[in-house]
């Protein structure tokens, strides 16, 4: 039951030699077959694919010369403990953990300008009682002692 009629969805009538069943199934089919053409060749329309990578946010150059900075650092630090350790192994015994602090005092202008005015006023005192007579006489002293 197969027939050409069957074809198409709607019943034709034959008027031209375009209407008839196997040149429209003709054009039907390569419609059909331009139009999985274009589904197969169609691109989304939202973009699904991830952002892109960029070189400097992936390899920061600027963090990498710090670590190489910081690397070279330790290396240069442990160089000088090795040698310091070598010569401490070489050498005689010595105590070279002494710590050489010297106090600082933020007062000591002041303080040395208050010890020159109390040493200059004891030698004044000491000058004037030096030029000081007696009012007692030493002889009377010891006689009215005997």
């Amino acid at each position: 039951m197969n027939s050409s009629l069957d074809y198409l969805a709607y019943p034709v009538i034959v008027s031209n030699h375009r209407q008839t069943t196997a040149f429209r199934k003709k054009l039907d089919l390569g419609h059909y077959l331009s139009h999985r053409i274009r589904l197969q060749t169609a691109k989304p329309a939202v973009d699904t694919k991830p952002p892109m990578a960029h070189t400097h946010l992936v390899l920061k150059l600027s963090k990498l010369q710090w670590e190489q900075n910081k690397i070279d650092k330790i290396e240069f630090e442990n160089k000088q403990l090795c040698a310091k350790i070598a010569s401490a192994h070489r050498g005689p015994a010595r105590v070279d953990c002494w710590n050489a602090y010297f106090s600082k005092s933020l007062n000591r202008e002041m303080r040395n300008r208050e010890l020159m005015r109390i040493t200059l006023e004891n030698q004044a005192i000491l000058r004037r009682l030096g030029d000081r007579k007696s009012h007692y006489e030493r002889k009377v002293t010891e006689i009215d002692w005997q």
